[in-house]
């Protein structure tokens, strides 16, 4: 629905509140690599691996609907899923130093370093940092046989500082990433270097994304005051981001949680205010503009009840959208959850009816797909309702498992695809292929099967399997271009009583579908010709060992891709092939 007004409400509860917390990115310090327990020191928000997987709790939020593929254009097997400890399996606190440094190397030219850094936490205040770089120079091979110079480089660096009041505690990060990249994929048959020099304009282009910014956080301690009064969470975040292409975004978001107790039920609000600034864009609704300018206010608001064994939550979210090239536009959906365990602990069955609004901002589009064409300006994406259910619980005390379903109408869901053109005339002739994606949009109707099994055979022998899979109706495209099937996501982990630590990884991803628009002009006849290029399933498989000397050193070997699998992460861009990390750990 659009509407040519606002409301103010919203904004002044906002407003009133001094500090408030931007979601996080979650592409922004991914740990990867390899995984590993080697004496990690005590950092704070560092994003430590642990060795045992748990089953989360079921998400209630928009459904996973995203590229299965990793977003890393090469070297993306280093991308091991983090998976969290256990509750049913405690190891005993140990004493950790203050720091940990990893250096490794290995083929495809790639030299990889990270240091963590904590001081030893105060009764007032804590401060860490952490630093990382990682990049490759070798060649990969497509899968039409041509061989390509296809290096990338990912730096990070984060500082943060933690100052503990009474009643709250205030956090402060700093953060900076920059992703280096090149054009180095295209799509159809193998062509000389003189070709690919003649008719795709960013062959071999250079492409950086760098990110920086601030957070703000303000939150109430757990405990630290009467059950009845306010909790909060409060916060503020800006970013910049930039692109080597002339790109740049400026995004602010405030937000405020508050939660507060009474007679008989809990209050909940979930509000947020952010603005949106990109530049040197195409911008899909006014051509002659470069710019998009938008502000999204978003309040939900919730009261929950609670039993001995059951948990009923009535709500709403409300997303208003702003933008300087379209009317303003009002989303509202319901926001009810439901949980009953007949059998505590054991068995519980949950269910969930709402809505979400994606809001498909330049960073998250860069970071989702770097292949896009880099002036991409995306439509927001309406999940106009989710409806979902499904059970979870435990076996016994070392095993635990999940199974849920769901249903989902999404609008205006973007899907990549890739396109040449040729032009004839009486005087001349040329030929242009792209090798940067552009979208294209569908409404359509998601059906998703989840499974989820983990089992904790001991202290030292862990196992974890999940999977999904997806059933897609469009209402105009021939097929949700680059989804997959299904995928199913292995885990191994064990831990010898002596220093060797083992992990083996395995993914499977179903088979999927890339479009390729061949258009032409000329003086007689215009048109067009669509190619689906099939991308057969993948099966990747990474282990790794780790070997801790003493207290301070050990050292790790990653194998990635040791199944030896020519693949494509998106259309004419292929991943690399068996590739070996080796390194040293050092705690200090």
């Amino acid at each position: 629905m659009k509407i040519n007004y606002i409301s103010l409400l919203p904004v002044f509860i906002l407003s009133s509140v001094g500090i408030v917390n931007a979601q996080k990115d979650t592409t922004r310090l991914k740990q990867e690599v390899e995984v590993t327990k080697a004496y990690q020191p005590s950092i704070s928000d560092a994003f430590k691996i642990n060795d045992i997987p748990q089953i989360k709790e079921e998400k209630t939020d928009k459904p996973v609907f995203e590229y299965s593929i990793s977003s890393e254009p090469v070297f993306s097997t280093f991308s091991v899923k983090p998976v969290q400890a256990a509750t049913m399996v405690g190891e005993p606190k140990t004493e950790l130093g203050k720091g940990l440094l990893k250096l490794g190397i290995g083929n495809y030219l790639t030299p990889y370093g990270e240091l963590f850094y904590n001081a030893i936490p105060g009764n007032k205040s804590n401060f860490g940092m952490h630093f990382k770089h990682l990049s490759s120079h070798g060649k990969i091979k497509l899968v039409n046989d041509d061989k390509v110079d296809a290096p990338f480089s990912d730096n990070a660096a984060e500082i943060f500082g933690k100052r503990f009041y009474r009643n709250s505690t205030l956090t402060v990060t700093g953060f900076f990433d920059r992703k280096g990249l090149q054009y180095y994929g295209y799509t159809g048959d193998k062509l000389t270097d003189a070709e690919k020099e003649a008719i795709i304009p960013t062959w071999q282009d250079k492409q950086v994304f760098s990110k920086g910014g601030v957070d703000f956080c303000l939150k109430s301690n757990t405990g630290a005051s009467a059950s009845s009064d306010m909790k909060y969470d409060l916060g503020f975040n800006f970013q910049y981001f930039g692109a080597k292409t002339g790109q740049r975004e400026n995004l602010g978001k405030m937000q405020v949680s508050l939660n507060k107790n009474l007679d008989q039920f809990e209050g909940l609000l979930e509000s947020s205010l952010t603005f949106y600034y990109a530049d040197k864009i195409a911008n899909r609704v006014t051509p002659a503009s470069n710019q998009k300018k938008q502000i999204l206010l978003m309040v939900n608001p919730a009261i929950v009840f609670t039993g001995d064994n059951a948990l009923l939550q009535i709500g709403a979210k409300t997303y208003t959208m702003i933008d300087d090239d379209e009317d303003a536009r009002i989303v509202v959906t319901p926001n009810v959850k439901a949980e009953w365990s007949p059998v505590e602990n054991i068995l519980t069955l949950y269910a969930h009816a709402g809505g979400d609004f994606g809001h498909n901002v330049y960073s998250k589009i860069a970071a989702e797909n770097p292949f896009a064409a880099p002036d991409h300006d995306i439509r927001n994406t309406e999940y106009q309702y989710i409806l979902s259910g499904g059970i979870r619980g435990k076996f016994s005390s070392k095993t635990n498992y999940r199974a849920g379903v769901s249903y989902s109408g999404i609008k205006d869901m973007h899907f990549y695809y890739a396109q040449g053109f040729d032009y004839y005339s009486e005087e001349s002739s040329f030929r242009n292929l792209q090798n940067t994606l552009d979208v294209v949009y569908d409404d359509l109707k998601l059906l998703k099967l989840t499974g989820e099994f983990f089992h904790a055979a001991s202290e030292n022998l862990s196992f974890h399997l999940e999977g999904n899979y997806y059933s897609y109706e469009m209402e105009t495209l021939a097929q949700p271009w680059h989804m997959p099937e299904f995928d199913v996501d292995l885990s191994l982990i064990y831990k010898t009583d002596g220093p060797l630590c083992f992990t083996l990884d395995a993914y499977v991803i179903g088979k999927r579908q890339a479009l390729f628009v061949d258009s032409w002009s000329s003086m007689i006849l215009p048109g067009f010709t669509e190619t689906i290029y099939p991308m057969d399933p993948v099966f990747d498989l990474n282990a790794s060992v780790e070997y801790q000397y003493n207290r301070k050193l050990g050292f790790f070997l990653q194998l990635n891709n040791f199944a030896f699998q020519h693949y494509e992460t998106w259309s004419g861009y292929a991943n690399q092939g068996f590739n070996v990390l080796a390194g040293v750990n050092f705690s200090f």
